[in-house]
């Protein structure tokens, strides 16, 4: 216990890292918000700025040079702003006037005059300035009169924005500081109230687990403890008088308890069958009456495992039994003991079938997901040790590196993603008709074709909408808008088509069939009817095939969910049409 009830520890230790963590949350939220803020003084400056720009604009053109003048004097208050107007060739022909001395030389340093070295005509720039100890808003305007270019620039600090940070700042770090001293303050709590006494605690415990009952429990003085301590001890004692009872009674106790799970045999040293449970009847003997007086003599499938158990006292072993036109795996139990001078076998046979088929989809399923997180993990793996080496230190590679984990992550998360929706869409029952709202199919179609036309684009594909019935249906847009996007990203990345075509169209018999249709290099027949299994991927030769194997499973769920059907049409070269058949809801659709 001195060493394992370390893990205690753990406990205050995960409630820091919480709080760290959430301080941590805390600053990338800060910096959210600044980069937000940001963004809103500079199009409040630009706002607010736009008549002064028109103004100056217009005294330069009607060349109102006093009337500028008198403008730029003006400018005063708690928060004054300079204004200096360049013209190209010539410097600075005209500057405000009584604004404060720190302001007019902080806008004439080298690095002031560095920041608009842009070509653009206009730019709103917020700089925390280090001189001045505050957030400074530069904005620059560019304009020509007639053949005399000039620069508007104008600058201002900004008070708020500069009290806002360094009042969170100062938040931050005491709410560091309390997250560290109260991270501190529960290790010191659990190591004195909590470990010392488990540890004497555990200690009275293994004696009495060794076999002196006698040993007095350690019960503290107050606490949490003392009344677990008090619990033990009551249950010592219980203990005492149930091993008591339990060695007078053991040799009577029944070997067959009929509320097993398990098949139940009890056979003597002839192979009659004493006594059985309902599991076995069933099992063994199917169409009995598991309440008749006597069952035939036991199994001829049992009567080796029997023989083996006579020799060595127990075995253990599987078992193949067939039952008509059904095959059992069984996991068969049998020990032998002698009662009244008699021999008999207590045999227990668990039927491994169904947990068999499980084993097969859980070695599927760790095989599949193992292959395909392989290669998102390796990319992960390999820019973080890029970064322990020091890929920081390099522009290039720190950007390589970051467009790695993020690729890769996002790579991870959409498989996760739809491992989960497969998982859910598996695992739940189509849904009824009245559980569904209405779904406009060109709805649908055109939200699925925005989700994928970027990536169509990149490579060079065009989306196309088609006809589109405009009558409503029930269904779960979001899934059927997951299970369109899946089928267009399987055409853009296999097809090599370069036009798709996604409709919805009515059947005869009143269906919404929608249908997603490229023309590229097509399925072939011997593999259309597999591409809908799990993890499944028609092969590609030595080419490596993109894709996780499970997008057309999430459609063929998606469509059973909303108790329709899908299936492909395609001929190799001529391009292939996927069908996603759902009922209407209403005999009378349009087409």
């Amino acid at each position: 216990m001195a060493r394992k009830d370390t893990v205690l520890l753990f406990v205050p230790a995960i409630i820091g890292v919480i709080i760290i963590f959430s301080i941590f949350l805390l600053d990338i939220q800060l910096a959210n918000f600044k980069k937000a803020y940001f963004q809103e003084i500079a199009e409040e400056t630009r706002h607010n700025n736009a008549f002064l720009v028109r103004a100056f604009r217009e005294l330069l053109e009607t060349k109102q040079l006093d009337k500028m003048r008198r403008m730029l004097s003006g400018n005063h208050g708690p928060n004054p702003m300079i204004v200096k107007i360049i013209a190209r060739g010539k410097g600075a022909i005209m500057e405000s006037e009584g604004v404060p001395g720190y302001l007019s030389e902080h806008i004439r340093e080298p690095e002031i005059k560095n920041i608009f070295k842009g070509n653009r005509d206009e730019d709103v720039v917020v700089k925390f300035d280090r001189t001045l100890n505050s957030f400074m808003v530069y904005h620059s305007v560019r304009f020509r009169i007639g053949e005399q270019d000039y620069v508007l620039v104008m600058a201002s600090k900004c008070n708020s924005m500069t009290l806002l940070m360094r009042q969170t700042r100062r938040g931050i770090l005491i709410l560091t500081a309390l997250g560290v001293l109260s991270t501190l303050a529960l290790v010191t709590y659990f190591c004195y109230w909590i470990r010392s006494p488990l540890n004497r605690l555990f200690a009275s415990m293994s004696k009495i687990a060794a076999g002196e009952l006698e040993y007095p429990v350690y019960v503290p003085r107050s606490g949490l403890i003392r009344e677990i301590a008090l619990c033990l001890q009551t249950l010592t004692e219980q203990l005492k008088k149930q091993i008591v009872s339990l060695r007078d009674d053991a040799n009577e106790r029944k070997a067959i308890l009929n509320s097993l799970t398990e098949a139940v045999l009890l056979v003597d040293a002839a192979g009659k069958i004493g006594q059985w449970n309902r599991t076995a009847c069933e099992l063994f003997f199917p169409g009995t009456n598991p309440e008749c007086a006597a069952l035939p003599d036991c199994p001829e499938e049992l009567r080796e495992c029997i023989r083996k158990t006579g020799e060595h006292g127990a075995y253990s072993g599987e078992l193949i039994l067939r039952r008509g036109d059904r095959e059992y795996q069984l996991l068969v139990n049998a020990v032998s003991f002698v009662r009244d001078e008699q021999r008999f076998f207590l045999i227990s046979a668990t039927d491994l079938s169904e947990i068999r088929k499980l084993e097969a989809y859980r070695r599927e399923f760790i095989a599949a997901i193992s292959h395909e997180m392989k290669t998102p993990l390796t990319g992960i793996v390999g820019a973080v040790d890029a970064i322990n080496s020091g890929a920081l230190d390099h522009e290039e590679y720190k950007v390589r590196c970051i467009d790695t984990l993020t690729k890769q992550s996002e790579r991870l998360h959409t498989l996760l993603v739809n491992f989960l929706t497969l998982t859910s869409l598996e695992n739940t029952r189509g849904r009824a008709e009245d559980d569904f709202l209405p779904v406009r199919p060109l709805a649908v179609v055109r939200s699925a074709i925005e989700v994928c036309r970027p990536v169509a684009e990149a490579a060079g594909i065009t989306v196309e909408a088609g006809p589109c019935v405009s009558a409503e249906f029930p269904g779960d847009a979001l899934l059927l808008q997951q299970a369109l996007n899946n089928l267009i990203a399987n055409a853009v990345l296999h097809s090599g088509t370069e036009r798709i075509e996604v409709s919805a169209s009515a059947t005869e018999d009143g269906r919404i069939d929608f249908c997603v249709r490229d023309y590229g290099c097509g399925i072939p027949a011997e593999h259309q009817d597999r591409i809908f299994k799990r993890f499944y991927r028609v092969p590609s030769g030595s080419r490596k095939q993109p894709g996780s194997g499970i997008g057309l499973a999430i459609v063929k769920h998606v469509a059973l969910y909303h108790h329709g059907t899908v299936f492909v049409r395609s001929v190799p070269g001529q391009g292939a049409e996927f069908h996603i058949v759902l009922p209407a809801g209403n005999p009378g659709l349009p087409g």
